[in-house]
């Protein structure tokens, strides 16, 4: 197998679809519901044998899951994925066994206590799980300035706040390759920087910072952006980053967004395993009331 990672490997073994569908769902339901509504699940499983999975659509699943962060990337970037929205699916899920047995529709319904304990320490292990990851988005976004990445936004001791969170699980339907990424908003004084993240790397896949004109502007430092594409080529383990990514252009979407009504364009080009990745830099300006940021958003 190539050692860049299982891409090539993935491209020969082509499993159903529709099966690997049920194995995300059934993953992401493991994880996210509780003990008593899995284990219905399972009991259903075993009643109904005709959505069980075979071991190569297991087999698949995993090799999947090893995935680098490049080549993840380099799927996102390809515009063949869809995208499942893991949000959704557990609502369904849960309508589903909601219908399939009374016991559970009885139990909700007349909220006895067990039932109620079940449905509190579900939200207190999801507010757990949220409440970890905006600590571990922070210190990637640490590690990114420290880098030359990002830009300085707002000091280790400040208030962070968490919003519009949710997880989505994108697919190639004809390889099977999926990986799984979370989205969340961080919200501190002047700035708002939604983050997408690779939720088994945990590393930032993309960001779109939005600030106010009349406050403090992001602030790159003596070097300017700079180290920027060299940041991000080893933060995301690419080969090579493109020569003149440092352009002109680019560099006045990073460091000069200025007063006015207008959109920059431009992109960085990065090389992984042969093959180039083209990611979008972009830069707005709102009637001299905002500025944002966008990268490979």
């Amino acid at each position: 197998m190539d050692s860049k990672g299982p891409v090539s490997a993935v491209m020969r073994a082509v499993p159903k679809y529709a099966a690997a569908l049920m194995v995300a769902a059934l993953l992401a339901a493991a994880f996210f519901l509780p003990e008593w509504l899995t284990a219905l699940h399972d009991r259903q499983l075993l009643d109904n044998p005709a959505v069980e999975t075979s071991e190569e659509d297991h087999e698949g699943f995993a090799e999947a899951i090893g995935l680098t962060v490049a080549e993840k990337l380099l799927l996102m970037r390809s515009g063949t994925l869809t995208v499942m929205d893991l949000g959704r699916e557990m609502e369904a899920q849960i309508s589903s066994f909601r219908n399939a047995e009374s016991e559970l529709v009885v139990l909700w319904k007349n909220g006895e206590d067990s039932g109620e304990a079940e449905l509190q320490g579900y939200s207190e292990e999801l507010s757990q799980v949220w409440e970890t990851r905006l600590a571990a988005v922070q210190q990637e976004i640490r590690n990114l300035q420290a880098m030359g990445g990002l830009p300085a936004l707002w000091s280790e001791n400040d208030e962070v706040a968490c919003g519009n969170m949710s997880e989505v699980l994108y697919m190639d339907p004809v390889t099977q390759m999926n990986f799984q990424v979370y989205r969340m908003t961080l919200l501190c004084g002047h700035y708002q920087m939604a983050v997408s993240v690779d939720a088994q790397s945990g590393r930032i896949l993309s960001f779109h910072l939005r600030w106010g004109w009349m406050g403090r502007q992001p602030a790159w430092g003596l070097q300017g952006a700079a180290n920027f594409g060299a940041a991000w080529r080893n933060y995301w383990g690419m080969d090579s980053v493109g020569g003149g990514w440092y352009s002109d252009h680019n560099r006045s979407i990073l460091e000069r967004l200025g007063s006015g009504d207008y959109d920059v364009h431009g992109q960085v080009s990065f090389t992984y395993d042969g093959q180039t990745i083209l990611i979008p830099l972009d830069g707005w300006a709102y009637s001299d009331r905002t500025c944002a940021l966008s990268w490979n958003f």
